[in-house]
């Protein structure tokens, strides 16, 4: 049995040694940073806090939908309704879709009115103003549409991207309506999902670990391990029975 489980051992680790020496750097990397880190928290401002006691009076938010869908086409389906701070103003944020598809926009609580999509300019200031330490911008551009391993996968589109070379290549994702800052991606994070794809063993759009890839990788990975116990188990002097008289 020992040949066997030492070849076993031995095959099966060569055959499985570069994914393991993946699963092992990644997870280092991944207990390392802080996610806060890797998202980028640190070099953004908080979201203000909205004050509900400061939302002029006047538009209730039975009104700020009906505001809405005026504006937009049916069906509707509302989602959600939220108070925001924004422009140095409380705003109500709301949320839904329209033939299936999402939206999202920002009601003035004392007229009504909503508030206009972001043109370069306006995404331009608010993404300096949120920034911790003032930064030169390289680009900003309104997005359509995006592959499917993007680094702002996952959200719905078009959003404006405004980029930064310094602190860490940051880029800020909005949202064109409303000025929600949706994500902030950075070196550290797309090192981060470069280590994440490797993994979870989804090359494509990286958000998959159920796949049979992966599930065979963990089956192998568990047989190297324990063809390994076993082994040293038949093979160490710790566990050998010693005769009566030696001991």
């Amino acid at each position: 049995m020992k040949p066997f489980f030492r070849k076993l051992h031995r095959w099966l680790g060569l055959l499985m040694a570069l994914q393991i020496i993946a699963w092992m750097a990644s997870g280092l990397y991944f207990s390392v940073f802080p996610i806060e880190v890797i998202h980028g928290d640190h070099l953004t401002l908080s979201p203000a806090v909205p004050d509900p006691e400061a939302l002029p009076g006047g538009v209730t938010p039975a009104q700020a939908w009906a505001a809405v869908t005026a504006e937009l086409e049916g069906p509707f389906a509302f989602r959600k309704l939220s108070l925001v701070q924004r422009y140095g103003s409380t705003w109500y944020q709301l949320a839904g879709s329209a033939h299936g598809v999402g939206f999202s926009r920002l009601v003035d609580g004392a007229s009504g009115l909503i508030a206009p999509r972001l043109d370069e300019s306006a995404v331009r200031d608010l993404a300096q103003s949120i920034l911790i330490e003032p930064a030169q911008i390289v680009s900003a551009e309104l997005l359509d549409a995006v592959p499917a391993d993007s680094e702002i996968r996952g959200h719905q589109l078009p959003v404006w991207r405004v980029s930064f070379e310094k602190p860490e290549s940051l880029n800020l994702y909005f949202d064109p309506w409303t000025g929600e800052l949706l994500a902030r991606r950075t070196v550290r994070w797309r090192l981060f999902d470069f280590l994440w794809m490797l993994h979870i063993m989804d090359f494509e759009a990286r958000d998959d670990f159920n796949t049979p890839l992966l599930q065979s990788a963990a089956a192998l990975g568990l047989l190297v391990a324990l063809s390994g116990v076993i082994f040293w188990a038949m093979t160490s002097r710790l566990l050998r029975r010693r005769p009566d008289n030696q001991r």
